[in-house]
C-alpha cells in the first residue's frame, strides 16, 4: 500500500477504538480522543521496498488519573484495531506540544510496509 494509503488505514482503525477520532493528519483543534499518524523514517527493506515507521499520537483526557486509567482500559483495544494495518512496537506516555502548552498524550511506534 501506499503511504496515502497507510495514512487513510490508520486514521480509519484508530475510529474503531470506543472514545477516538482517527484522522489521516493533525486536527486544528485538537480535544481528547482525537488520533492521527505522522510519518517517521522510511528504512529499506528487501529489494526495493522499504519498511515505515509511524508515530501514531492520540490525545488523552487532561486530569492525569483519568489519562492513566483510559490508557490502562484502551491500549490493546488501540494494538488490535491498528494491527492489521502494521505492526506496533511500542506505547508511550509523551506530552503533545499545541500553542496552547503541552496536552497529555501517547505516541504509539509502529512499522508498515
Amino acid at each position: 500500500m501506499s503511504l496515502v494509503g497507510d495514512r487513510t488505514e490508520i486514521g480509519i482503525a484508530l475510529s474503531t477504538v470506543e472514545g477516538v477520532r482517527g484522522y489521516a493528519y493533525r486536527p486544528t483543534v485538537l480535544a481528547a480522543g482525537d488520533g492521527w499518524p505522522m510519518l517517521g523514517p522510511l528504512e529499506r527493506a528487501g529489494g526495493l521496498s522499504f519498511t515505515a515507521t509511524w508515530r501514531v499520537f492520540l490525545v488523552l483526557p487532561q486530569d492525569e488519573q483519568a489519562a492513566s486509567e483510559w490508557l490502562d482500559t484502551h491500549h490493546e483495544d488501540l494494538v488490535d484495531a491498528l494491527e492489521p494495518t502494521g505492526f506496533v512496537d511500542r506505547i508511550e506516555p509523551v506530552e503533545l506540544s499545541t500553542e496552547a502548552g503541552p496536552l497529555l498524550a501517547i505516541q504509539i511506534t509502529m512499522r508498515s510496509e
